[in-house]
């Protein structure tokens, strides 16, 4: 149902000539930021908080759905006219990156030759992304992925990182099990992004939390001043690198302060940046939260991420939303992933495929995680519309948005 929605979601945003756009006048609400998160106290103390919009399970039906269907909606537009797909391609990423990224429009033509219903009803196909299915939803039923923060568990995150081991496990049975080749791809792909994503809506949660921690006292919240300091330690303790045991042992030092340190660490971080770029933008309009801002940008109203640049080679902001053409990042989003996909099939060294690889993801993944504190600014807007943006243009088949 999830998929469904989504999907459905992203043809109706695809469709529409133009979405409203922010209403500046509005003044920030708390109405529903208890609809959301939820305190979990136990004789007083705060253990947990979390997200009643996440849920527990893992089911590898929305990936394989979502893919699916963006594969054929991709081969029929090719099959109409090549030159024109290419055409598309190309104007689709002119606005923001002046070209297309290199090998893209060769990867997305590569999918033509999946034949799309030999592959998703595959035998050893389905038996192997069901076992997949199994293992990880035990896994995290361990993790509990509903959990934004625990306030008073420094190493919480850190003690449970487990599923990359079994990512691994299952991509090497691949190997050994699947022979035809648009198989073996397709399902290491789902495999690797359905992992992923599970994993990253936690994040995308975590940041439309971290909005209203910013942007509301804590007792406006329900908090304490101690609590919200060990809130904010345990969002950016998750953030912390399975290996880098050093920072782990470092936060845990410094708690009560580690998370906020960290916080305005990258905020004077995006505010620099944004020193160094304002030439680009001939106006920088209204400041949404730590991570977001209006801006005018080639004459085009836009937003823009002050925490992410716009690839891995740049410099410059990211753009989150167009107000003119509202469509075209979630256009972009969906061109890359499948661009991964592509990939793969290409004859091209495997080092170039990595580094490719490394460079498209680098254009959408964390910007679009980023991307949960908008949803935060608008739902504390009561804009729902715009809110539902950007949940979709998360492009995560497990994201939906509820309100």
């Amino acid at each position: 149902m999830r998929t469904k929605f989504l999907i459905v979601g992203m043809l109706w945003l695809l469709s529409c000539p133009f979405l409203a756009s922010a209403d500046e006048g509005r003044e920030l609400s708390l109405s529903n930021f208890n609809k959301r998160f939820i305190l979990i106290r136990e004789n007083g103390k705060l253990m947990e908080v979390r997200d009643r919009f996440l849920t527990l399970g893992f089911k590898i039906r929305p990936v394989v759905a979502y893919y699916k269907g963006l594969i054929s909606s991709e081969q029929a537009l090719m099959a109409l006219s090549p030159e024109s797909y290419k055409a598309q391609i190309d104007k689709t990423f002119q606005e923001t990156y002046e070209a297309t990224p290199d090998y893209l429009n060769e990867s997305l033509v590569s999918l033509q030759n999946i034949d799309i219903e030999k592959v998703f009803s595959d035998p050893k196909f389905n038996e192997l992304l069901g076992k997949f299915e199994a293992r990880i939803d035990q896994e995290l039923a361990k993790i509990g992925l509903i959990t934004l923060a625990r306030p008073y568990d420094a190493q919480f995150f850190y003690k449970r990182q487990a599923l990359y081991e079994i990512v691994k496990a299952f991509l090497n049975l691949a190997k050994s099990q699947l022979g035809e080749v648009p198989v073996l791809n397709t399902a290491m792909f789902i495999i690797q992004e359905a992992e992923r994503m599970i994993r990253q809506r936690r994040t995308f949660h975590q940041n439309m939390l971290l909005h209203y921690l910013e942007n509301f006292k804590e007792e406006e919240l329900g908090l304490t001043h101690d609590e919200a300091n060990m809130i904010w330690s345990s969002v950016y303790e998750s953030r912390i690198p399975w290996y880098a045991f050093w920072e782990t042992d470092f936060a845990n030092q410094n708690w009560m302060k580690y998370g906020t340190d960290r916080f305005f660490q990258s905020i004077r971080l995006a505010n620099t940046r944004l020193r160094d770029q304002s030439s680009q933008y001939q106006e920088l309009g209204a400041r949404h939260n730590f991570a977001f801002q209006d801006a005018k940008l080639k004459n085009k109203k836009v937003i823009i991420n002050l925490f992410d640049t716009k690839d891995m080679f740049s410099r410059r902001q990211a753009v989150a939303y167009y107000y003119d053409s509202p469509n075209l990042v979630i256009r972009q989003r969906l061109l890359l992933q499948l661009g991964q996909l592509g990939l793969s099939f290409l004859s091209i060294p495997g080092f170039i495929k990595d580094f490719t690889g490394s460079y498209l993801k680098s254009m959408y993944e964390n910007q679009r995680l980023t991307e949960g504190a908008l949803v935060g600014y608008f739902e504390s807007r009561e804009q729902y519309g715009m809110a539902q943006q950007m949940a979709v243009q998360n492009v995560n088949p497990f994201e939906s948005y509820e309100f």
